[in-house]
């Protein structure tokens, strides 16, 4: 019987499933070595990143001192998370230094100077009380970005009790102030009987921001506007010179020494006794400040007003900085912080402190409300608050003064852009426009028969710069518009013109003021009247019940100037010689003799 071949022999397993299988396995144990190495990685990176390989950085804050102590409790919270950046550990300090102060230093440009012992070490972000401060930094490349605000408190004014409880204190506007500051007995006005004139404090000194802020609520309200900003137009113009001039000048002759921080006046303000007889009854302050001296100060007879109208805000934004001081690790961290304060858990810590932060409320440990607001105020550019700012420490007196002006053929020499007559009549009328409506001023122009015989004529007769009767409406307007048309025309008789002057000053005297001939000349006189003769016809026609005092500004070589220095002296005036009618020496010049 035949067997089929193979009959004794097992069946063989075939060798592609094995293989399949070994492929399998070896698939699934390497994803799972690369998983592994992958997270070894990223912890061992992570490791790395939290041992600070880069090593350590310090982000340095420079804030308002109104603010200082709360962002030193964030910046401890902050540091106490171990926070690092670009495998940095990064802490943070900071420094409590007023607004304007580290707003002129950076002023100088990014890397200008930087005094460490005066204002700490130089920050990468810097929390300033407004950003009013922000916009007055005119230097580029500066401030990283937009500075957002952290927390705000309006510009409010505070008074005693009595005065904002007045029958008519409600209804104050912004742009009252002036004239409740100037105005004899003003206040009787308010139902404040036996108060006299507004006295309100405008400290100017560092940390005196919101005497800056409320000056441009007060322009902004003369203007109109209801949320400005003030132009750098609006801020010369005689509508604003004028009320700031009269705000400046009230102050200034109020009784006491004058406060140089808004903290000091505040302390004076509370400590005075008879609010009645007290020589400040407002200061312009953040409704924080306020918020704090009662809270540290309880029962103080003090409360928070604000006036009608733009209201300015303090808004505290973050401002990162830049420049070669601060580096990519500080600038993130800046932001990182920044960030971390607004956090709600975080911003309550300035909630708790006065500080308006929105959807946080504020623990009801003082008497003093939150006041809604009519409108916020834009704060101005750098060059507008600037010339705010100007009136305010340098305010033009209530005078009464009449402007010689040379007409000779040398006026018409060209300096600069313009003739010496153009750069002249320029800055006449620039100070006019700033001169206050009490101001009175008047134009007198003289060269060689002007009129008629006469070397001179009387342009405009002086008196009142609100006056009207002029062709070009008021006194002002038609001093502006006679000394655009002004030209050069031939010889000087400087002597006998300033003679007729002179004369006609000492007949209209007016009481209570200074009473000035202001002559303004560049050349030698041409008449025929001798130095002795004009010397005694001045000194004929003084006198001691009308004193009236002989300025004058010579540009250029004078050879007169022996002669017209002789009677500034002795009429009790002053000479100031500028080298040439270009730039900003004249302007000055002038300015200085009819302030």
């Amino acid at each position: 019987m035949g067997q089929h071949r193979g009959e004794s022999r097992a069946r063989g397993i075939s060798k592609g499933p094995l293989i399949a299988l070994g492929l399998v396995v070896v698939i699934v144990l390497g994803v799972f070595g690369w998983f592994q190495l992958r997270d070894r990685i990223n912890d061992q990176g992570a490791a790395a990143a939290g041992a600070c390989v880069e090593g350590d950085s310090e982000l340095a804050v420079a804030a308002d001192p109104d603010i200082a102590p709360q962002i030193q409790t964030l910046a401890d919270r902050f540091t106490a998370t171990d926070p690092v950046i670009r495998d940095q550990c990064v802490s943070v300090t900071v420094t409590a230094v007023a607004s304007d102060t580290v707003r002129d230093a950076l002023s100088k440009g990014p890397d200008g100077p930087w005094d460490p012992g005066a204002l700490g070490p130089r920050p990468a972000l810097w929390i300033p009380s407004s950003s009013h401060s922000v916009k007055q930094v005119p230097a580029t490349g500066v401030i990283s970005g937009e500075a957002r605000p952290l927390a705000t408190s309006p510009v409010v004014l505070a008074v005693r009790t009595a005065f904002a409880n007045a029958p008519a204190t409600a209804a104050i506007d912004w742009k009252d102030l002036p004239s409740l500051q100037t105005g004899r007995d003003s206040l009787e006005t308010l139902g404040l009987t036996g108060w006299g004139s507004l006295g309100m404090a405008l400290p100017v000194g560092p940390g005196a921001e919101s005497t800056e802020m409320a000056v441009e609520a007060v322009a902004a309200a003369v203007t109109g506007s209801t949320t400005g900003p003030v132009t750098e137009e609006q801020a010369r113009s005689a509508p604003v010179t004028s009320a700031l001039t009269g705000l400046a000048l009230g102050y200034e002759a109020s009784a006491g020494t004058k406060p140089a921080t808004t903290g000091e006046a505040l302390t004076a303000l509370v400590e005075q006794g008879d609010p009645a007889t007290s020589a400040v009854h407002a200061v312009a302050a953040t409704e924080q400040q306020v918020y704090r001296l009662l809270r540290d100060a309880p029962g103080a007879d003090l409360t928070a007003f604000i006036p009608k109208g733009p209201t300015p805000v303090a808004d505290h934004p973050a401002a990162i900085l830049a420049g070669p001081a601060v580096d990519e690790t500080q600038s993130r961290a800046a932001a990182q912080f920044a960030d971390f304060v607004r956090q709600p858990d975080q911003a309550q810590v300035l909630a708790d402190a006065g500080f308006r932060v929105e959807g946080l409320a504020r623990p009801d440990d003082t008497t003093l409300a939150f006041p809604g607001l009519e409108s916020t105020l834009v704060p101005a550019d750098a060059a507008a608050a600037a010339e705010l700012m100007q009136v305010i420490r340098n305010p033009i007196t209530a005078r009464s003064s009449t402007i010689l002006l040379d007409l000779s053929s040398s006026m018409g020499e060209t300096e600069g852009s313009a003739t010496r007559l153009e750069n002249t009549t320029a800055a006449l009328a620039a100070h006019v426009d700033r001169s206050p409506d009490a101001s009175s001023l008047g134009l007198w122009e003289y060269s060689t028969t002007l009129d008629g015989s006469r070397p001179y004529t009387t342009v405009v007769a002086t008196g009142p710069l609100s006056a009207g009767g002029f062709t070009e409406g008021t006194r002002r307007q038609a001093l502006d518009a006679r000394l655009a048309k002004a030209t050069p025309a031939t010889g000087s008789s400087t002597y006998t013109s300033l003679e007729a002057a002179y004369k006609s000053a000492v007949d209209g005297y007016t009481p209570g003021r200074t009473n000035s001939v202001l002559l303004v000349t560049d050349g030698a006189n041409d008449d025929s009247v001798s130095r002795p003769d004009l010397l005694s016809a001045i000194a004929a026609a003084s006198s001691s019940s009308k004193p009236v005092r002989i300025d004058v500004v010579t540009i250029g070589q004078n050879p007169d100037l022996n002669t017209l220095q002789a009677l500034a002296d002795r009429t009790g005036g002053s000479l100031e010689k500028v080298a040439s009618s270009d730039g900003a020496a004249l302007p000055t010049a002038i300015s200085k003799l009819l302030s």
